[in-house]
């Protein structure tokens, strides 16, 4: 039982260096030890066995890189993982977990175009069927998410491009208002659609990102306003969370709110 518990610790702390390479992409060995609080002789041995099996790339002095096994892996785990399959099977567990209609879109151009859309609750008041609905950028929460997670520059100058229609009196339509509004859906890790393509639906958003930190879809759950407001301490969190989770999945390992915060 000993011998076994000290290989689960062996293991576990393997795990932590991989994850914290995958994180830092290079890092000195006395870095590795510091970061996770391990002393430099069980950093250097279990370094030695990482590199043995090819799993990191380590002269035995300075600097530590994922090896050519880790990459291995991680190219098999994307080819078998299908975000939109993976998005389908979260989002009706949001809305079960949450009692509301959790969507997804994809950009196309100028517009986010629904691609899921999943209501297992029975209430009478409820959001309509979307799918295939094309909607602007910056009228809904999958818009904004899906903008504020884009570079600086070229969300900038999409931005500029975007014919800011008003939908409701809350709609946004000035392109100043809208830059600040991407600011704050990045500090905050969410994004908002304060019944501005409808009225009275309200929405928490987020992205979901690939392995360089680029949005490819966006997620959102959606309700009467009345009623999401009163679930605003636990819809965006897990909005986000989710979208995290997926994005992980996907290679992404940055914090949610990375992409050139402020201006």
């Amino acid at each position: 039982m000993a011998e076994l518990d000290r290989l689960a610790g062996t293991l576990e702390r393997g795990f932590a260096i991989l994850e914290l390479l995958a994180a830092e992409r290079s890092i000195t060995a006395v870095q590795i030890a510091d970061r996770l609080g391990l002393s430099r002789s069980a950093t250097y041995r279990i370094l030695g066995t990482l590199r043995q099996r090819g799993y990191v790339d380590w002269d035995g002095t300075e600097q530590v890189s994922l090896g050519p096994r880790a990459v291995t892996l991680g190219m098999a785990a994307l080819s078998n993982f299908d975000p939109y399959l993976a998005a389908q099977a979260h989002l009706r567990d949001l809305s079960r977990e949450l009692s509301e209609a959790a969507l997804m879109a994809v950009r196309d151009g100028e517009q986010m175009v629904y691609v899921a859309h999943e209501d297992v609750t029975d209430h009478s008041i409820a959001v309509r069927r979307l799918l295939g609905v094309r909607r602007q950028m910056h009228s809904t929460s999958l818009g904004k998410a899906y903008l504020a997670a884009l570079p600086i520059d070229e969300v900038d100058a999409l931005i500029d491009r975007l014919d800011l229609t008003p939908y409701t009196p809350t709609t946004i339509t000035d392109r100043a208002r809208l830059r600040a509004e991407l600011d704050e859906t990045r500090a905050r890790g969410y994004s908002i659609d304060n019944s501005e393509n409808e009225p009275d639906v309200f929405c928490f958003g987020a992205a979901i990102r690939d392995e360089r930190g680029m949005p490819i879809c966006a997620i959102s759950v959606a309700g009467p306003r009345e009623r999401m407001l009163g679930k605003q301490d636990v819809v965006p969190r897990r909005v986000s969370e989710v979208a995290l989770a997926i994005s992980r999945r996907l290679g992404f390992v940055g914090p949610v709110n990375f992409v050139n915060l402020g201006r």
